[in-house]
């Protein structure tokens, strides 16, 4: 039996990207010969714990990540033992958990790359020559993500794969969810789910909107998520001109019933890897509109615009009237479930990767 502790340098909570994108992984492969535990800073929540103790799952809860030495001796503890030590990061700062397990002497040190940017980019230039000798496998979401980190062909790209089957067109949820939030059958819905931070540049969404919505008003805004700019974000809604047509969802764990209520999705991200949401709302049969800084390996479906920032609020919304309404979202969600596979972000045929990686 080969023992992996996957370690999480972000929340493990059922909403967060890295945790979604290990779960669908971990949910699908095959799990013979192979015992899992998981690791991460915050108090996990019961769901997420019952979901994993039927499998025999442990979760540690470490220390605060900021309290550097405490966390380095804990989980340097905690490692003793595993022959496979799993990183889900965005940066060389990974390299506190990465030396804690070859401290311990764990034979098996993976770093999983989800970003092809960092906010601390100084810090990461820093640490970065004693990273490299850190890890004994590279893993990145796309290759903007792996040639950023590692620089080219120095990586193994595993895909932020997803369950496409959840995500199929359904309008029964699609009424029920709309009718939850107040939204009738005939407004239109601009969808956005990401969290609360500078990088998916929440206040230039509501710029769009605002735009949209003053050559269309039968209109509403549904943003799914919550984080450390909710105050700032709820001051940018009331200070636009259609507050009462913007809302805020908050955080949500039933994420592919909550894409059946948009029309389109909108991601104007300042800095992404691989989104998850993006390959979803491509699943749920939504075009979608999508920054150029954000990874065009995600751009797969049919309906994909991708725009600069630098094109200005107004020509971003007036890109939300230019895709195909000569096809219905059935139609449409039936011709991304083939693209989607084709490009290898179907989970049912990716699951294996993360197993042979674990194995090798």
């Amino acid at each position: 039996m080969r023992r992996i502790l996957v370690v999480f340098t972000t929340a493990f909570v059922r909403t967060g990207g890295l945790t979604s994108v290990m779960m669908n992984y971990w949910r699908t492969m095959d799990k013979n010969g192979l015992c899992f535990d998981f690791a991460s800073t915050n108090k996990i929540e019961k769901l997420l714990y019952e979901e994993i103790s039927k499998e025999g799952c442990r979760y540690y809860q470490l220390p605060p990540r900021k309290s550097v030495l405490n966390y380095f001796y804990a989980l340097r503890k905690l490692c003793k033992g595993y022959d496979v030590v799993h990183v889900h990061a965005n940066s060389a700062t990974s390299v506190i958990e990465l030396m804690a397990a070859k401290k311990a002497g764990v034979p098996r040190r993976i770093h999983h790359n989800h970003n092809s940017r960092t906010s601390y980019p100084y810090l990461n230039k820093l640490l970065h020559p004693l990273f490299v000798h850190s890890f004994t496998d590279a893993v990145a979401c796309s290759d903007e993500a792996g040639e950023w980190l590692f620089g080219k062909g120095n990586y193994v790209v595993l895909p932020n794969a997803i369950n496409v089957d959840k995500f199929r067109a359904n309008p029964t949820v699609r009424k029920r969810v709309r009718k939850e939030f107040g939204i009738r059958d005939d407004e239109f819905v601009v969808g956005h789910i990401g969290k609360f931070v500078n990088a998916k540049n929440h206040k230039f969404l509501i710029d769009i909107f605002d735009k949209y919505h003053s050559i269309h008003p039968k209109s509403k805004l549904l943003l799914v998520g919550d984080g450390i700019l909710r105050p700032q974000i709820e001051k940018w809604v009331g200070e636009s001109s259609c507050t009462n047509s913007i809302i805020l969802a908050g955080l949500r764990s039933d994420i592919p019933a909550m894409v059946q209520a948009f029309d389109v999705f909108v991601f104007p991200s300042i800095f992404e890897g691989l989104p998850l949401s993006v390959l979803e709302a491509q699943s749920s049969g939504l075009p979608c509109i999508i920054s150029t800084n954000v990874s065009d390996g995600v751009n797969v479906g049919s309906d994909v615009i991708m725009k600069d920032l630098a094109d200005g609020a107004k020509s971003w919304a007036e890109a939300i009237d230019k895709f195909n309404r000569g096809i219905s979202r059935e139609e449409r969600c039936e011709q991304n479930y083939k693209l989607i596979t084709e490009a290898h972000f179907n989970i049912k045929s990716e699951a294996d990767k993360l197993k042979k990686i674990y194995t090798k």
